[in-house]
C-alpha cells in the first residue's frame, strides 16, 4: 500500500498500466515535478556533490522536464526513465542535503525567450564547452556556444576556434586551472584495432567494413570532431560519422573531443578529453566551482550565459 519495490528502489506511486503507441504496454509512475527530482538529481550528479551543485542540477532537471514535458504524448506519458531523458531511478536516495537542494530551488528553472532552456548538461567538457550545433543537427543556439571552461589562468592559453592538430594536442596537454579537471576523464586514451571498428559498425549500422584508414573531416569550434571518415583502402564507399553519431557509433569514445595517432596498419590510438556531448553544464565543472564558493546562479549563468534564473509563474507572464 505505500508504493512498489522495483529494480532494488522504492517509488510510491500511484501507477498506470496503459498501451503506446507501438500497441505494446508501458508502465507509468504518476508523481509531481519536485517529487520526480528526487529521481533525477541523486543519479544524475550524484549524492556528495556540495550543495551550490545539487542546486543547480535540480534547476536543470526541472527545467529540462518542463522543456520536454509533451516529448512521449503520443504514448500517453511524459517522460521516459533513461539517458534518452534523463535518468530517474529511486527515489529514496535522495539524501537530506538534496532533498534540501531541491526545496532550496522550489520551482527554480532557466528561462530564455519566456520558456524553458534546453537544459543540457553532461559529466565533463575537458576545459572546453561545445556549442548545441557541435553535438546534433540543429541551429545554434545563444546560450550554448562553445567557450572555454577554467579559470584566467586556463583560457589565456588558447583562443576559439581550436581546430588544428597542434592546437587540439596543446589543449589535451593541459588541465591545470581548467573547472572539473579531476574528473575520472578529463583526460583518456583508447587504443582502438580495425577488429573492432568492424563490430562497432556491423552492430550500430550494419555496415560490414574492415577499416584500414581513420581521417577527421571536420571539427567545429571546440575542437570536437564533427565529422570522421572510416574507410577500407579497396572499398570506394567509405563510412562518415557526423556529430552524436560519432559517439553514437564507437561506443568507446567518451566524447568527440580527441585527436588520432595511427599506431600500425590496424590500431590508432584516440587521445582524448571530457565525457559526454559538451554541451551546456559540466557537471565536474560545477562540482568544482560549488567546492569554490560559487553560489547555483553563478555556475548555472557561466554554463548558460543570457538566460534569466526565474520561476515557474513567470512563464504564466508572457503573452
Amino acid at each position: 500500500s505505500e508504493g512498489l519495490i522495483w529494480n532494488g528502489g522504492f517509488y510510491e506511486g500511484p501507477f498506470i498500466i496503459k498501451k503506446d503507441a507501438y500497441g505494446s504496454w508501458t508502465f507509468i509512475e504518476q508523481t509531481t515535478l519536485e517529487k520526480y527530482l528526487k529521481g533525477v538529481v541523486p543519479h544524475e550528479i550524484g549524492i556528495s556533490a556540495p550543495l551550490a551543485a545539487l542546486e543547480v542540477q535540480a534547476v536543470l532537471a526541472r527545467s529540462w522536464a518542463l522543456s520536454n514535458i509533451n516529448r512521449f504524448e503520443v504514448d500517453g506519458y511524459n517522460l521516459c526513465s533513461d539517458t534518452q531523458c534523463q535518468v530517474y531511478k529511486d527515489p529514496s536516495k535522495a539524501n537530506q542535503v538534496i532533498q534540501q537542494a531541491i526545496r532550496n530551488t522550489s520551482q527554480k528553472i532557466l528561462i530564455w525567450n519566456g520558456m524553458p532552456v534546453n537544459a543540457f548538461y553532461h559529466a565533463s567538457n575537458g576545459g572546453v564547452m561545445a556549442s548545441a550545433d557541435e553535438a546534433w543537427a540543429m541551429n545554434p543556439v545563444p546560450y550554448l556556444q562553445s567557450k572555454l571552461d577554467g579559470n584566467n589562468q586556463w583560457i589565456k592559453q588558447f583562443s576559439l576556434p581550436i581546430n588544428n592538430s597542434s592546437e587540439i594536442k596543446s589543449l589535451l596537454d593541459r588541465s591545470e586551472g581548467a573547472n572539473g579537471n579531476n574528473h575520472s576523464r578529463f583526460r583518456w586514451k583508447r587504443t582502438i584495432d580495425s577488429d573492432q571498428l568492424h563490430g562497432a559498425l556491423l552492430a550500430s549500422k550494419g555496415i560490414n567494413l574492415l577499416p584500414d584508414g581513420l581521417k577527421i573531416i571536420e571539427r567545429g569550434k571546440s575542437g570536437r570532431v564533427l565529422a570522421l571518415e572510416i574507410y577500407e583502402e579497396s572499398n570506394k564507399m567509405p563510412v562518415v560519422l557526423k556529430l552524436d553519431e560519432i559517439r553514437r557509433t564507437l561506443r568507446f569514445l567518451p566524447s568527440t573531443l580527441f585527436m588520432i595517432n595511427k599506431l600500425d596498419a590496424s590500431t590508432w590510438e584516440f587521445v582524448g578529453g571530457g565525457f559526454g556531448h559538451g554541451v551546456g553544464l559540466s557537471q565536474a565543472g560545477a562540482i568544482d566551482l560549488a567546492g569554490r564558493g560559487w553560489t547555483s546562479e553563478e555556475i548555472l549563468s557561466h554554463y548558460y550565459p543570457g538566460t534569466i534564473y526565474g520561476t515557474l509563474f513567470d512563464l504564466l507572464k508572457v503573452p
